[in-house]
């Protein structure tokens, strides 16, 4: 059924049980599904989309993946960011359409880590997803700015 009529009252169903709409998990999980919502619209490499998946997937479901199914995305990425030599030397101002559109799920992805931060103090979570989301976030800043570049 998709009508419950629980969020009428600030719930939602989630994993078999009734919560409130504002809980940790519920935000964590919510702001990663826009992310890859984001993501998705933008056409964005389809491993991170994928690596958004499982991240909810052991989020919110309990679902253990080895660690390595993390550490290697994140060391992809940390290769990629060290890779760019870019000197800012001001505030970048984005303009054109790829950049504005990779920027905006940077900002999406930042959110999204500071939930995964409040949630960690209420439940531990794998420490490589919290890097992951570093990571991602500066590696969607970088896409940004090569656009810039271009």
């Amino acid at each position: 059924m998709i009508t419950t009529k629980k969020g009428d009252e600030g719930k939602s169903y989630f994993l078999g049980k009734i919560v409130d709409k504002d809980n940790p998990l519920l935000e964590a999980v919510g702001t990663i599904d826009e992310l890859q919502a984001v993501l998705e619209l933008i056409k964005v490499n389809k491993k991170i989309i994928d690596d958004l998946g499982r991240i909810m997937g052991e989020l919110g479901c309990g679902i253990k993946f080895p660690t390595s199914n993390f550490q290697f995305p994140i060391e992809k990425m940390e290769k990629e960011i060290s890779s760019k030599d870019y000197k800012l030397t001001k505030f970048v101002k984005f303009k054109e359409k790829e950049s504005l559109e990779l920027n905006w799920a940077r900002t999406v992805c930042r959110r999204a880590e500071r939930r995964i931060v409040t949630l960690n103090k209420q439940q531990k979570i794998n420490k490589d997803i919290l890097k992951y989301f570093n990571r991602l976030s500066d590696y969607l800043f970088i896409k940004s700015v090569e656009q810039i570049k271009k």
